[in-house]
């Protein structure tokens, strides 16, 4: 082949990329389309430079570049030419490497994102999101004091990896803490560090489960959760939960769960608390069937009527309660830290997936979470939430008495940061999110959080990033959205 009278390179001296590496890059895209074919010979050096307007070594550069690549080849007494290795597949455009993923993979990608799972209604004026908090409600001040200290004083904190189980003075701040507020029975050795809640779940999964085995989980309940069992292919056996959470007396006769996944303190989405009698249901029939039950207590803190409710392990004789806890709700979400309490038999595998999955979370972070906790940042944040989110919860609960009345039902268990209302039967919630978004309201589907299909109506609204202001117009236009 000749090579072509037109070099279609354009150099713009303007930019922050070198000149060869704009040639380069042009003449690869161009290779890679078949715009210069496997054989075409290319123009010489210099009319390369003369057609391009740049220098010869600039032209050089790029070709050695392509050279060393496998692109261009040179032949001695012939010229430069497009390597005739490049497949035939590329000269009708740029083709990308898809690797053919395994059938883990294919799940994963069945799964979807978060945000392709949240809805598509657009971002409207006033959104009823759960999990998010005002900036200003926490102390950033004393945050960046605590962080400082490690980078200006322990050098050495910086320069090695931290244990994959997690800082010790963390998991001992932790260990006390849940010790004296949530009736925990545990150590340091026994609370490990994580990445949150999922992080714990696929590791725990990975670790009890096999292929088809039997997962017990709240319905409604935390979706991630059961993304993540079924991602291991364990089937799920959904218990409908009522105000009181979870019936364990109900549980099916022919249930052979290897984990029961709850949410005790405050039911997940539902809201509710699980009495003492039924936690104790659970107890008896989890040791006679050999589960391991996992407490996810993912907003225990948030508690606004009385002190905090002792957790599930702190009555479990045998070892076979595993508590997640986070810090996202308390502290700020962007912070990914979690942690959980392992029975003793547990710790030795768990820490050693993890070893093998991750070295840990980061050290210096963690560090300030711990001084956060030993100089009583952590329980004076927390008595300032637990006052400002009540407000917010009661205007909430006070908005929708006045105007929507009878027209809905939600828990009466002051805590958490979102409500679930309870729909009549007749309302289709996807048409009442469309309707409110119109309004410019933005309010959450419940039928993601259910296994029953068709899903009982109802909508979570969540109360903790909104002003009074906003949630109390919130309802008012999501009231003017409601079905005749």
């Amino acid at each position: 082949m000749t090579s072509r009278n037109v070099v279609h390179v354009k150099v713009d001296r303007t930019a922050k990329e070198p000149v060869n590496r704009q040639v380069y890059r042009q003449l690869r895209a161009a290779i890679l389309s078949g715009e210069y074919p496997p054989g075409m010979r290319l123009p010489s050096e210099r009319q390369f430079a003369r057609d391009a307007g740049v220098g010869r070594v600039t032209i050089v550069r790029a070709f050695d570049q392509l050279a060393a690549e496998g692109f261009i080849e040179s032949r001695v007494g012939a010229g430069t030419f497009v390597a005739v290795e490049i497949p035939d597949n590329v000269q009708d455009g740029l083709i990308r490497f898809r690797p053919q993923l395994t059938e883990w993979g294919q799940r994963v990608l069945a799964t979807g994102t978060r945000e392709e799972r949240s809805s598509e209604l657009a971002r409207p004026e006033i959104d009823f999101g759960f999990g998010r908090s005002f900036a200003e409600n926490f102390p950033y001040d004393v945050w960046r004091r605590l962080l400082s200290r490690y980078l200006s004083t322990d050098d050495a904190m910086l320069s090695r990896y931290g244990s994959a189980a997690g800082f010790y003075p963390l998991r001992q701040a932790i260990a006390e803490y849940l010790v004296r507020a949530r009736g925990v029975r545990c150590t340091p050795g026994n609370v490990v560090v994580v990445s949150g809640a999922q992080q714990a779940i696929d590791i725990l999964a990975r670790l009890l489960l096999k292929p088809g085995d039997e997962v017990l989980v709240e319905t409604p309940g935390y979706r991630d959760a059961y993304a993540l069992f079924q991602l291991h292919q364990a089937r799920l056996t959904g218990m409908p939960v009522d105000d009181q959470g979870l019936p364990a007396d109900e549980i099916p006769e022919k249930c052979q769960a290897r984990i029961v996944f709850v949410t005790p303190t405050h039911q997940f989405p539902r809201g509710g608390t699980m009495p003492l009698a039924r936690r104790l249901a659970l107890l008896a029939w989890a040791r006679t069937r050999g589960a391991v039950i996992i407490e996810d207590d993912y907003d225990g803190d948030l508690r606004y009527e009385g002190s905090s409710l002792a957790a599930l392990q702190g009555v479990d004789e045998d070892g076979r309660v595993v508590y997640l806890g986070t810090f996202s709700k308390v502290l700020f979400p962007a912070l990914r830290l979690g942690y959980l309490v392992l029975p003793d038999s547990l710790i030795a595998p768990f820490t050693q997936a993890k070893e093998l999955v991750d070295r840990g979370a980061p050290t210096l972070t963690q560090a300030a979470v711990a001084d956060f906790l030993t100089e009583g940042h952590f329980e004076r944040h927390l008595r300032h939430l637990r006052r400002l989110y009540g407000e917010k919860r009661a205007t909430l609960v006070q908005a929708l008495e006045d105007v929507l009345e009878d027209r809905v039902r939600f828990s009466p268990v002051a805590a958490g940061l979102h409500v679930m209302i309870h729909l009549d039967p007749g309302i289709d919630e996807l048409t009442l999110a469309h309707r409110a978004a119109e309004r410019g309201v933005r309010i959450y589907p419940g039928a993601p959080y259910h296994l029953e299909r068709p899903a009982p109506p109802s909508i979570l609204l969540g109360f903790s990033g909104l002003s009074d202001v906003d949630i109390i117009e919130g309802v008012r236009r999501l009231a003017a959205a409601w079905p005749d």
